[in-house]
């Protein structure tokens, strides 16, 4: 038996022919498909049966199989012969296939001969009998398919019993049905526990006891529900309504119901419900409108402790959390702040127990025993319960009970909403604190700003204050250092000059940055020789200061006093400015040649080379300075450019300058532009300013392909084109992190090549001379 697609559904007395000898050689098995093909294609046009010789000269038989008018399957029958068969047929099959003729042969006679019309009788009976298994099967089938429904109806239905049980008692839900005709109400064990009594206690329960329980408020509301659900107005009734507890105060429910049948004449028979006790959830809806209202009035507080004690006394009255507290954060310990009374606190530090941890995580911690609970120790043996919610990085709440299991999830959630408006306020109150620190603040120095030092000064200049005294400071060579060092380590020094004032000055004096490098110091009672008893002390730490730091720094500064009230304090002022002015004439030069000096330090430092470098350049400059019978002062300043001229490498990182391998693009733009920087450094100086320009162009080339200006011949700095030729011998004939040293003839050799595309051809004809000479 085969379905429509070929597959073989069941199979049974297949002939030794078949099996051993035509399904087994390729070529007979594809006779065998070919007749299968075909006794199947004569089935789908609607054929009786159909009888076939195969092309391997057996007869087959196929008639379909219809179930309720389907066609879902074939049944084959055979092989058999019509007639006796003629041997010399299958001896040529056997030589034809190479099969054993004997056994061939053997198999083939085997196969029995039916008449056709025997076949046919056969197949009639084989038919009807199909169709009355067919139609006796579908019926058993269709029994049990029946069968099967109804266990699967029944199971759901109990299915369905056990769940709406299991909701009922799941939601605490009480029951009810009431039959609206007679006035009768039965209710289950839980509407009456709902309402404190015992089953059956209030039986008979009628509409009048259901009335007596109800809230009067409710009971007219309810019932102009009733009137519209009886009416059709509305579909089912649904309304919270306050019942009488058997000891006095009232249950809020909600009560849903909805009418299941009707009388004939159209009037409302019986009605079913439920009463589900709300009286937690209003509670908790109103709690949560009071928390609301807290919210606001903690955004009206402008003080910390107001605001945190305005959320202990918040959490015991209207969370009923008897003891609790806040800490926040104030140099890395918790620091009480507001406290319930009777309850015991103290500093702790920000990994102490529960508070810890909801810090450190920012999660809060609801924990019912103490006593087991890891993450609750260490505590006092008299809190056993306890909520722990963090307010972010500000600090934590706590609130502990000595009683186990005192706090559930909802006592949590509620916390959580309080401190949630807790942290707004504070959030707010910190902000606007900002904003009027950064008001009258410096936001660099933390020193008060211009802005504050004017108000304080019309608000000091009173007689009660006399005398008052100024001192006026101005930070030297700032601008040398930035543009050396970076405005990042200019930010430095003005933060280190700023914490030398405020370290060396009195807590009731008033320092403010005026801006860029100015500072203003406002005295109250402080007579003149007070005032040079700080100035004295502010030197002093100066003095101190640049024994440790690498970048010198010096304040120019200038003071004055009123003495008495006539003086116009504006005028006091101005002195004491123009006092300061012409003390950083005289201190500014000396200043920034102590920065250069430092920066030379500094260059030394990252590279020992580049000292030795510079020092055989002097040696070299001073030799050829003579040679090319430069004045005295030439020989002085070519001197110094020998020391200076690398100055602005000093803003380039050590990394760069002492890497072994070749530089990437990046590196040799920031390497090139080493020769501005020089020229900036330089120029903040009025004693190297005179090397300024030669500093630029000491990398400039005779035929103008060097940097950084692309000058050529003449237009380079005389100097400049000296100090070139000195620089590139040395660097030449000595070892560098990215090359190794040559001999000093082919140094010479190369600056003899270079002579008119990078060196001043004269020059360099002249160096070469003077370095073949003995010296």
């Amino acid at each position: 038996m085969l379905d429509l697609e070929g597959n073989i559904l069941s199979k049974s007395g297949w002939r030794k022919v078949c099996t051993d000898f035509h399904r087994v050689n390729k070529e007979t098995a594809k006779n065998c498909k070919k007749s299968d093909t075909i006794l199947t294609n004569k089935m789908s046009e609607g054929d009786d049966y159909y009888v076939y010789k195969c092309l391997n000269g057996l007869i087959d038989v196929v008639f379909p199989i219809i179930i309720k008018g389907e066609h879902f399957a074939n049944l084959f029958t055979g092989q058999f012969f019509f007639e006796e068969p003629s041997m010399n047929f299958f001896k040529k099959q056997a030589k034809q296939y190479n099969f054993n003729e004997n056994l061939y042969l053997s198999a083939v006679k085997k196969i029995p001969v039916v008449s056709e019309a025997k076949v046919k009788e056969n197949i009639k009976i084989l038919i009807n009998i199909i169709e009355i298994i067919s139609d006796l099967t579908v019926e058993k089938k269709e029994q049990q398919e029946l069968n099967s429904l109804l266990e699967v109806s029944y199971k759901k239905i109990k299915s369905q019993k056990d769940r709406l049980n299991s909701i009922i008692e799941g939601t605490k839900a009480g029951t009810w049905e009431w039959n609206v005709q007679t006035e009768e109400i039965i209710c289950n064990e839980k509407w009456e526990e709902m309402l404190g009594y015992e089953l059956n206690e209030l039986e008979p329960i009628t509409i009048k006891t259901w009335k007596e329980l109800t809230h009067p408020e409710d009971s007219k509301k309810s019932k102009k529900l009733l009137e519209k659900n009886f009416s059709g107005v509305i579909e089912q009734y649904d309304f919270e309504v306050r019942m009488k507890h058997k000891k006095g105060h009232w249950v809020w429910t909600l009560g849903r119901g909805k009418i299941i049948s009707w009388t004939d004449d159209g009037r409302p028979h019986k009605m079913f419900g439920v009463h589900i006790d709300i009286s937690k959830e209003k509670k908790y809806k109103q709690i949560i409108k009071e928390l609301h209202k807290i919210a606001i009035e903690l955004q009206k507080l402008d003080n910390e402790e107001d605001i945190c004690q305005k959320n202990i006394d918040t959490a015991k009255e209207i969370l009923n959390f008897d003891l609790s507290h806040i800490s926040l954060v104030k140099d890395n310990k918790f620091v009480p702040v507001a406290i319930s009374k009777g309850m015991e606190t103290e500093i702790l530090p920000l990994n102490h127990g529960i508070i810890g941890k909801a810090f450190k995580n920012n999660e809060s911690y609801l924990t019912s025993d103490a006593e087991k609970d890891p993450y609750a120790r260490p505590t006092k043996k008299i809190y056993r319960s306890a909520i722990a919610v963090p307010i972010e990085d500000i600090g934590v709440f706590l609130a502990i009970s000595t009683k186990k299991n005192d706090f559930d999830q909802k006592d949590l959630e509620l916390a959580e909403t309080l401190i949630a408006s807790t942290k707004a306020a504070l959030d707010k109150l910190y902000y606007r604190k900002e904003l009027e620190y950064k008001s009258f603040h410096d936001s660099l120095t933390n020193l008060y700003n211009r802005r504050f030092f004017e108000e304080e000064l019309d608000r000091l200049d009173t007689k009660r204050q006399l005398p008052i005294s100024f001192i006026m400071a101005d930070l030297n060579g700032l601008k040398l250092i930035n543009d050396s060092y970076g405005h990042e380590k200019g930010d430095e020094v003005l933060i280190k000059a700023a914490e030398i004032l405020k370290e060396t000055l009195r807590e009731e004096d008033i320092i403010a940055r005026q801006g860029g490098d100015e500072f203003a110091v406002l005295l109250p009672k402080t007579s003149s020789e007070q005032l040079n008893i700080i100035l004295k002390r502010i030197r002093d730490k100066i003095d101190l200061v640049n024994n440790k730091w690498d970048i010198p720094i010096s304040i120019a500064m200038g003071s004055a006093t009123k003495e008495n009230q006539t003086q116009d304090i504006n005028e006091v002022l101005k002195k004491a400015d123009d006092n300061m002015y012409q003390n950083k004439l005289s201190e500014s030069k000396s200043s920034k040649n102590k920065i250069v000096k430092s920066l030379l330090n500094s260059l030394s430092a990252k590279s020992n080379e580049t000292r030795e470098h510079a020092e055989r350049m002097n040696k070299l400059a001073v030799r050829f300075g003579s040679k090319l019978k430069l004045t005295y002062a030439e020989i002085n300043r070519l001197s110094l450019l020998a020391s200076m001229h690398d100055i602005g490498k000093t803003t380039i990182s050590e990394e760069i300058l002492t890497k072994a391998g070749k530089l990437n693009n990046e590196e040799w733009e920031i390497m090139k532009n080493h020769s501005k920087q020089g020229y900036k450094i330089a120029s903040a100086s009025e004693e190297f300013i005179l090397i300024a320009e030669d500093i630029l162009g000491h990398h400039e080339h005779w035929d103008g392909s060097g940097y950084p200006g692309g000058l050529k011949a003449k237009e380079i700095p005389f100097l400049a084109r000296i100090i070139s030729i000195i620089d590139a011998y040395d660097v030449m004939t000595h070892e560098r992190p990215y090359s190794k040293a040559i001999s000093k003839d082919k140094a010479l050799a190369e600056i003899k090549d270079c002579a008119g595309s990078q060196f001043d051809p004269e020059l360099a004809e002249d160096f070469i001379d003077m370095m073949n000479k003995p010296f």
